[in-house]
């Protein structure tokens, strides 16, 4: 079993300097208020009956007849999937026929910093998948279902690696309620058994594989599998080749030859998944979740642009997008479940 602390990374200057930036920012704004950001997203007009109120920042809508918060996205914000944003601009009942509701025209607080704290999103690292499971690596089928169904009800999003990477280097917001779902290794019970179910609830989420294990034998992914996973939003990033220790030279190896083979680990697995499935590899997960400086500055060098351990913790938008925290679903009861789920952290300025 792969320890949850696992990790042998230090913060390093980089990383000190933007929390501190960070935390400057969040008095910033409990002393003057968050002023509105980005881009204005393209408004398609709408007939004067249904508009109450319009300005460059937001309109004030209300129709007699009962509209989808998707279908008002699209016409107002130009993307159907933004439809969070008038979501969270508005209670449940307010969002309902003959209500006026608010659609935010502008994005405002990209990094989800308030005066009472900031955003964090979890990350959930599963392994594989069955009936009856023998090893905490190993989750039920009704159990990871049970866990999905959760995270719909409770209205949480899942976030592709790009909507993560854009949030981390404070270019997008994401909903309040954003989780990263990731899945390990490459076992074909992620196929078989996962697959269906996120598909069933909406949700997306990301594999790594190692490009050694891809289609060795019947427990393994196969690479059409993969490329059918693709095509319907599921993302796909690598593990290295042999899923070995970037932290940990081979018995009586060199430095030379130990860094000459941590890079080919990184940079010839993204070359192999590029090609099979016709992509920019920019994702990885550290094998064994262990990473250091070394590891991070090859894995930099190799292209990739976001990279996760399995230390537990969630990741702000200050997060080095390189050294991840994710959690790893090892307990089958809910309540353990629910406390991976932290989405904000509270931070008192005296």
């Amino acid at each position: 079993m792969i320890p949850e602390t696992s990790g042998r990374y230090r913060p390093h200057r980089t990383e000190i300097t933007w929390r501190r930036l960070a935390l400057a920012f969040l008095l910033i704004v409990s002393l003057s208020g968050l002023g509105a950001c980005a881009s204005q997203p393209p408004v398609a007009p709408a007939s004067d009956q249904d508009t109450v109120y319009r300005s460059k920042h937001y309109v004030v809508y209300t129709s007699a007849t009962k509209r989808s918060v998707r279908d008002l996205a699209s016409e107002f914000l130009g993307d159907p999937e933004k439809s969070w944003m008038i979501e969270e601009a508005n209670s449940p009942e307010r969002l309902q026929s003959g209500r006026a509701i608010v659609i935010p025209l502008v994005v405002r607080n990209k990094g989800g910093l308030t005066r009472a704290g900031f955003q964090t999103v979890p990350v959930l690292t599963y392994h594989r998948f069955g009936d009856n499971c023998d090893s905490p690596l190993c989750m039920p089928a009704k159990v990871f279902e049970q866990q999905i169904r959760y995270l719909k009800d409770s209205g949480f999003h899942t976030v592709t690696p790009d909507e993560l990477l854009d949030f981390l280097h404070y270019r997008k917001p994401l909903p309040k309620k954003s989780v990263w779902i990731t899945m390990d290794d490459g076992y074909r019970s992620t196929y078989k058994v996962a697959y269906p179910i996120l598909k069933k609830y909406g949700f997306t989420a990301t594999m790594f594989i190692y490009t050694e294990f891809v289609g060795a034998s019947r427990l393994a992914v196969t690479w059409d599998q993969l490329k059918e996973m693709k095509v319907n939003g599921f993302s796909i990033g690598s593990h290295t080749i042999t899923h070995s220790d970037l932290t940990k030279p081979l018995a009586d190896e060199s430095t030379d030859a130990f860094i000459a083979r941590i890079r080919s680990e990184l940079s010839e697995s993204k070359k192999v998944i590029d090609k099979k499935l016709g992509q920019n590899t920019i994702v990885l997960a550290y094998p064994f979740g262990y990473y250091d400086r070394r590891a991070v500055n090859l894995a930099h060098e190799a292209g990739y642009q976001l990279a996760a351990s399995v230390r537990r913790g969630g990741n702000p938008f200050f997060a080095n997008p390189l050294a991840l925290k994710r959690d790893q679903v090892l307990k089958r009861d809910m309540g353990t479940f629910k406390k991976r789920l932290k989405t904000f952290y509270p931070l008192v300025l005296e």
